[in-house]
């Protein structure tokens, strides 16, 4: 039997026994589940393809042997360019010596991290899997917990076994411990603070790093997804939350889209579920549009200025985000629907883009790769780097993808039955 070699603790210790009887009655659909693990693979994936070049000064990226493609003007992204964006992917799978050597807090956590090592946008995942886990036997799942998995999460032996990783947690968590603190009900403004006061309030791209999975908990169910995603969100502020939970939904249609549907007619699908799932009514408050609309308008205005050139498409990209942190949260939603219209809906050249433009590569390339899995399944994606993300989520973490995929699909069934998420209705 597959095990997560002591990644859930005591908490949740009694599954292999008492969570049985709870999920044996769950019949996990084959199909579902290979949708589902698509989107984990994919996700991981594409986090660990961005992660070596994320921030990293163009000149350098540009002097690595089989460096992205750095696009020119009147260079059109016909039948042929596609192809060759494909075959250029597969050169991306590198480890993180040449540019990266030594570990950093949101990034790596290995000195010359091998190929497939994931960075904090999987990370933040794995907190969110603690929390699914220990919930499978609870009654469901609230933002209390998942603010108490962020405390408890950095303690796993796993966790914090090798040199610096206490630095590491400390310099990458510090903001979410202060967060999740106040979510607690400490009031010490030495040791917690109002989540509101995170990033000084932006609206940032936790969310997107963090609650992709629950997409497959709520597979099928788009509306019952954003709202597990924004109510346990509390990392996410403003208007973010909403965007966040946009994708969210997104993945949640993905994962039931049949596998034939030709690849733009199911992106347009994954696009319809974003916009018309808004269960709090954010399309009708006056005086200001909803963030899903304002960016996916800068969306559609890009790719069509870009006129068919990646070139274009960066260059506007570029000037749309000048005065932009590149984690705010638009910016990983703006350039993962960008890089898929302009590619006709092909995934492996979308995730292609998304690392040929730059900056937070590993954030949009994790969206990315996450729906390239849910819309296609795992095959998509080489065998040699599914092993590898694989093996390093052992050897770094202790967690067993393999199973966190059968916990999703079980909570899947289940969800079907009783609220996993508290407040959030069953998927009908």
């Amino acid at each position: 039997m597959l095990t997560r070699r002591g990644f859930i603790g005591t908490a949740a210790a009694g599954l292999a026994v008492g969570g049985a009887s709870a999920t044996a009655a769950e019949p996990v659909d084959p199909a579902r589940l290979e949708r589902i693990r698509g989107l984990m693979h994919g996700t991981m994936i594409g986090d660990a393809l961005g992660g070596p070049i994320e921030f990293q000064p163009m000149e350098k990226v540009a002097g690595l042997e089989q460096a992205p493609k750095r696009w020119k003007r009147g260079e059109k992204l016909d039948d042929a360019a596609a192809a060759a964006a494909k075959e250029r992917l597969r050169w991306q799978w590198r480890d993180y010596a040449s540019l990266r050597p030594e570990p950093e807090p949101y990034a790596h956590w290995s000195r010359k991290a091998p190929p497939g090592t994931i960075t904090d946008d999987s990370r933040h995942k794995l907190v969110l899997l603690e929390s699914l886990g220990a919930m499978e036997q609870a009654g469901g799942m609230e933002v209390d917990d998942l603010a108490r998995a962020y405390l408890e999460w950095p303690r796993r032996a796993e966790v914090r076994l090798g040199d610096g990783r206490s630095r590491l947690l400390q310099d990458w968590l510090g903001e979410w411990w202060y967060a999740a603190r106040w979510v607690l009900g400490e009031r010490d403004l030495a040791r917690a603070r109002p989540p509101e006061r995170m990033w000084n309030g932006l609206a940032t791209c936790c969310g997107q790093m963090t609650s992709l999975p629950l997409a497959c908990v709520f597979a099928g169910a788009p509306e019952p997804a954003y709202e597990a995603a924004y109510r346990l969100g509390f990392f996410d502020n403003g208007w973010g939350r909403d965007l966040n939970a946009g994708i969210v939904a997104g993945l949640a249609r993905a994962l039931t889209i049949p596998v034939g549907r030709s690849p733009m007619d199911a992106w347009k699908e994954v696009l319809a579920a974003m916009v018309e799932t808004d269960p709090y009514g954010y399309r009708s408050i006056p005086w200001c549009p909803r963030a899903v609309d304002r960016w996916m308008a800068v969306v559609r205005r890009g790719v069509s200025a870009a006129r068919g050139e990646p070139a274009l498409l960066f260059e506007g990209l570029e000037e749309e985000f000048r005065e932009t942190v590149k984690w705010e949260a638009q910016v990983p939603f703006v350039v993962v629907l960008s890089c898929w219209e302009l590619a006709g809906g092909d995934p492996l050249v979308a995730l292609s883009l998304t690392l040929e433009w730059g900056h937070d590569t590993d954030s949009y390339a994790q969206i990315a790769g996450g729906f390239a899995g849910a819309l296609f399944g795992p095959g998509i994606f080489p065998e040699g780097w599914r092993r590898d993300v694989s093996a390093r989520l052992v050897a770094d973490y202790g967690v067993d993808l393999e199973a966190e995929v059968l916990r999703l699909g079980r909570l899947n069934g289940l969800a079907r039955r009783r609220p996993v998420v508290r407040g959030v209705p069953v998927i009908r």
